[in-house]
């Protein structure tokens, strides 16, 4: 039971219903499938190590990043979860947004940060990577407001814009507690089985279709990559700039690896945004600001007072 029409089945109940997937559940409140998890998140994982990479991922140049291996020559094999999948309940939670609630089905699902699992990933050493970049839900759709003095999230991950991961692997992972903060949710990947015949992840494809209207994709990083913050007044730079230096990166909850920082800001006004790359040429510009070449950047504007700006500083995952 892997065919794309199997998944698609499966994540239509997830997303529109909370019908039950895993034939003979425990009950409500109980752990089950041999992944010692309680209902519900009741079997939190209790480590803080590394989220999993869950995506396809060229490593642009070359250099150390995270704690994954690529090489050079080819994309690794796909690394199945080192444990047994957990028992979550059905849970609901409102709409942040218009809409329906926002609902995940019960089921047997692998846990980020419980199970151990690696999506492919190689390095290429030569020539630039064409990409697509994505600034965050808060800054290129103007989703939260962004306050002085608040935490405000930036953001941007770059997706293969080349193809170069065609026909790999990888993992679709979810937020499994819709009723909690981002930061405090467990996410993880739909597990297909029972205990009584076994589990086996579901995988999916780069270029199938997701659930969530999305497409399947491989993520890009130059570890080269650098940052810079600067306050505009008169659509002029302000020196010194708020922050210049390297660009740093993270593997996020969902297993893709993004470029992240936490900005907080003094002053109202309007900010530049500017990323610079080495090994990448954003060849498929980008949802907000303007892309070109090796250069990313975008304007936002920070206003007055203070409280709750930029997503209140929880990561916003593009």
């Amino acid at each position: 039971m892997t065919s794309k029409n199997l998944k698609s089945a499966i994540w239509l109940i997830l997303a529109v219903s909370a019908t039950a997937l895993a034939a003979g559940g425990p009950p409500a409140g109980k752990g089950g499938g041999g992944g010692g998890g309680g209902g519900g998140g009741g079997g939190k994982p209790t480590t803080e190590a590394t989220n999993n990479l869950s995506v396809p991922a060229i490593i642009a140049g070359g250099g150390s990043t995270f704690a994954i291996t690529c090489p050079t020559g080819d994309f690794t094999a796909l690394v199945p979860p080192d444990k047994a999948p957990m028992f979550y309940l059905e849970e609901c939670a409102p709409p942040k947004d218009e809409g329906g609630p926002v609902c995940v089905a019960e089921g047997y699902y692998y846990v980020q940060r419980d199970a151990k699992w690696q999506a492919p990933c190689f390095t290429a050493m030569s020539g630039l990577v064409d990409v697509m970049g994505k600034w965050g839900d808060n800054l290129a759709g103007g989703s939260a407001s962004l306050k002085v003095g608040s935490p405000i999230r930036v953001e941007i991950v770059l997706w293969d814009d080349a193809g170069v991961a065609s026909g790999r692997d990888g993992y679709f992972v979810i937020k499994l507690e819709p009723s909690e903060l981002d930061r405090a949710s467990d996410y993880g990947h739909l597990a297909d089985g029972s205990p009584e015949l076994g589990f086996a992840p579901i995988a999916y494809t780069v270029g199938d279709a997701l659930p969530d209207g999305g497409t399947f994709g491989a993520v890009v990083f130059d570890p080269t990559a650098r940052l810079r913050i600067e306050q505009l007044v008169g659509g002029v730079p302000v020196n010194p700039a708020v922050y210049n230096g390297t660009a740093s990166g993270e593997i996020n909850a969902t297993g893709k690896i993004v470029y992240g920082y936490n900005l907080r800001v003094t002053s109202a006004g309007t900010y530049r945004i500017t990323y610079t790359f080495n090994n990448v040429n954003l060849a498929g510009g980008c949802n907000a600001g303007v892309c070109s070449g090796t250069e990313a950047y975008l304007d936002i504007v920070v206003a007055g007072g203070g409280g709750g700006g930029g997503g209140g500083g929880k990561p916003i995952r593009p």
